[in-house]
């Protein structure tokens, strides 16, 4: 079982082999979930940052050329 120390401000690296079984890179957030008390399972944080564009309708490009070229007109 793989095993990590903390340190003297509380840092631990996750062993090499953890890391790549959970697709992380150098700065990738993770989250420790509670399974029961006292005991946690990492996984890699996902990103909760709506898209830019939801939401908003898409407009197809037609649409809108053409409601320019009849503006100029």
């Amino acid at each position: 079982m793989p095993s990590a120390m903390v340190t003297f401000n509380g840092r631990i690296t996750l062993p090499t082999d953890i890391r790549k079984q959970l697709g992380l890179k150098t700065g990738d957030n993770i989250d420790f979930v509670e399974i029961e008390k006292g005991q946690f399972a990492i996984r890699p944080r996902t990103s909760t940052v709506p898209a830019v564009d939801a939401g908003v309708p898409a407009q197809p490009y037609a649409s809108a050329a053409n409601e320019v070229s009849e503006t100029v007109q």
